[in-house]
């Protein structure tokens, strides 16, 4: 987790550096959208569940952004510790661009979440609630309106409620 923060960190001071340099070269804020799948591991619960997620942002800079998130569950996942169902998850995170080439940017993100587990036994052990997430991962642009992200982020939930990990693949629109 340590390590991740600061990676995130570098990466998105990184992306501040470049973006006050080139603030310029953005006219107008860039509105994007996606749709796509996360796979999430929970390292309490030891459960691993699915959702569909829609991410809505805006590049205010050309390295520097805002995004929302939204995901609902897809699967539910028994356990030793219990019964679990990912409800649905909110989320909003500042989010760092880091071009490496004319196709591929490299993301850094950092928020706040708010994951509801539906949990079935009412066990103890459940990561329910707020969370610090934070994430890494690189967007390839198929074209001038679409392109395919990939990305890891790591959930800290409050009240020592547990980790999870969550990898997603999404479509990405630019409007």
């Amino acid at each position: 987790m340590k390590t991740m923060l600061m990676a995130t960190a570098a990466l998105a001071a990184a992306a501040f550096g470049a973006s006050t340099a080139s603030a310029q070269s953005l006219s107008q804020p860039e509105v994007y959208g996606s749709i796509g799948a996360t796979a999430t591991n929970n390292n309490e619960s030891d459960s691993s569940l699915n959702s569909m997620n829609a991410r809505l942002g805006t590049k205010l800079t050309p390295h520097f952004g805002l995004e929302g998130e939204l995901a609902a569950g897809t699967n539910g996942d028994t356990t030793n510790t219990g019964r679990y169902k990912l409800t649905n998850k909110k989320a909003a995170y500042a989010v760092g661009f880091l071009p490496v080439s004319d196709r591929v940017e490299l993301i850094g993100r950092v928020g706040v979440s708010d994951t509801k587990l539906k949990n079935y036994n009412n066990s103890p052990i459940a990561e329910d609630g707020t969370a610090l997430d934070v994430g890494v991962g690189a967007q390839m642009k198929l074209n001038d309106a679409y392109a395919i992200r990939g990305d890891y982020t790591r959930s800290a939930f409050k009240d020592d409620r547990g980790n999870a990990d969550n990898l997603s693949v999404s479509v990405v629109r630019k409007f």
